[in-house]
């Protein structure tokens, strides 16, 4: 954990800030994740914080959210007129899009569990 908030800090994702008054606190947590090798072994582990996103305030933390999203149907479509045509398909994941995405919000987190940098009224 004190590896992910060194590369945090490294790469000026936040900044701690006092809790200002008025203005909605989205709350976080710690997610973590064991990754298994194909013979069982431990491979490493993974931990992230993440925010709850159930506890924004539309117009004050976001102005809309949406996930693009394929329906199985349209995905084998694309497949099969694909195939007829022989052309080639190839896939992009964007798992951290929201890194390099314009918000013109200042959004205010809790601290996760266990990180408490500038007291308890920071965040």
């Amino acid at each position: 954990m004190a590896t992910e908030i060194a590369i945090l800090k490294a790469r000026e994702v936040f900044e701690i800030v006092l809790r200002p008054e008025g203005r909605n606190v989205v709350g976080s947590k710690w997610v973590y994740a064991i990754k298994w090798k194909e013979d069982s072994r431990l491979e490493r582990q993974k931990t992230r914080t993440v925010a709850k996103g159930f506890t924004q305030v539309i117009g004050e933390d976001y102005e809309e959210k949406y996930a693009f999203v394929a329906h199985l149907e349209s995905v084998c479509l694309v497949c099969i007129i694909a195939a007829s045509q022989q052309l080639h398909l190839w896939q992009i994941d964007f798992v951290s899009a929201f890194l390099n995405s314009d918000n013109s919000y200042e959004v205010f987190i809790e601290q996760p569990r266990g990180f408490v940098e500038g007291g308890d009224n920071h965040v």
